[in-house]
């Protein structure tokens, strides 16, 4: 059996629209965690407040066609964010400890 994908995507917000930031995170998981192959996600606030990376997102996805076909299914949602902007990539685990 193969692992998860691993979806991390990091964001840049700016300073004072981290609360529509995160009500725009709910929605798209709202919306993501209905598709078929989503296991999980997580948000990450930075405890700097200077970091260029203020929030990080990990999810986990069964396949990364799963995660393709829910992109296309919620591409409203997710193109919807007015500040802010992600850099979404997909991993796979190869070590563990």
């Amino acid at each position: 059996m193969s692992s998860p994908v691993v979806l991390i995507n990091v964001f840049e917000v700016p300073a004072g629209t981290e609360s529509d930031f995160i009500e725009w995170w709910k929605r798209s998981s709202e919306a993501m965690k209905k598709e078929p192959g989503f296991i999980d996600a997580r948000l990450h606030r930075s405890r700097k407040p200077d970091a260029r990376f203020r929030f990080i997102n990990v999810a986990h996805w069964e396949t990364e066609e799963a995660l393709d076909l829910a992109r296309c299914r919620n591409k409203d949602v997710l193109q919807s964010l007015q500040q802010g902007r992600g850099f979404p990539a997909t991993y796979e685990a190869v070590l563990q400890y």
